[in-house]
């Protein structure tokens, strides 16, 4: 089970054995927020399986309104309590030794925030017609045994040769398949396939984590078959407040800007 943390505006992905460890190593203060799946963000002095590796008293150390949630500055630095009435002391700055070098002791980085907006209509159309080029490109092969079937039946006066042709055209789907899930592997674990990261875009889930690889597969199939029912589907997005299209309604995503 993936938790989340945030630590100085970097948002790291964890699991509560490991998230325990950086508490006991000053790395976690009291004060900084986590994602718990299915509960939501909270302040990590908030979360039971953590509350017994902070000092004594901890969890009055949080700002006004923090004690239910996000609070309008969460990442204020806590006064801990003296010494002598906590065992527990971290250094000044406890995340000097990770601080711009995220990952170097044990993070999994996720994002480094969530991105501001959705992605512009430009970006979207250089990162659709990137992956447009490159899926004719994997369907090159297909494309050229179908054709050369047409010019063999053409030069002999005969039919078409039935079998080049049917080869043809399921390497043509073949390719086009395999991109298609090229694409939706990359989008599961980078949050771009190859004309997003041309077009400097990102798919993210409404809660801001990369979408799974079968949700991403659910994503590339929707975006096909609303594009072959009728090619103006894809303009819903300029009427649609969210900028979503109506695939990444589906599966409650959408593209934003990095």
């Amino acid at each position: 089970m993936t938790w989340r943390v945030v630590v100085q505006g970097q948002t790291y992905e964890t699991n509560p054995e490991e998230l325990k460890q950086w508490v006991r190593e000053g790395r976690v203060l009291p004060t900084d927020q986590v994602f718990q799946p299915g509960l939501g963000w909270s302040a990590a002095a908030q979360i039971p399986e953590l509350q017994g590796w902070f000092p004594p008293g901890a969890t009055t150390l949080l700002a006004p309104g923090m004690e239910g949630g996000m609070s309008a500055s969460p990442y204020a630095a806590p006064s801990y309590p003296p010494p002598a009435a906590a065992p527990y002391a971290p250094q000044a700055d406890p995340y000097t030794p990770a601080y711009g070098q995220v990952g170097s002791y044990g993070y999994s980085p996720m994002l480094a925030a969530m991105p501001a907006s959705p992605a512009g209509l430009g970006q979207r159309f250089i990162g659709s017609f990137v992956d447009g080029v490159l899926s004719v490109l994997c369907a090159l092969p297909g494309i050229f045994l179908y054709m050369s079937a047409i010019a063999a039946g053409a030069r002999e006066g005969a039919e078409v040769p039935a079998g080049q042709a049917a080869g043809g055209y399921i390497l043509i789907y073949l390719g086009v398949i395999g991109y298609g899930l090229l694409c939706a592997y990359m989008t599961s674990t980078s949050g771009a396939s190859p004309g997003k990261k041309v077009a400097g875009t990102v798919v993210l889930r409404e809660d801001g984590q990369y979408l799974s690889f079968g949700m991403a597969i659910l994503r590339e199939v929707l975006k096909n078959v609303f594009s072959n029912i009728c090619f103006l589907l894809n303009l819903w997005l300029l009427f649609d407040p969210a900028r979503q299209q109506l695939y990444d309604k589906v599966v409650r995503a959408n593209v934003y800007a990095r």
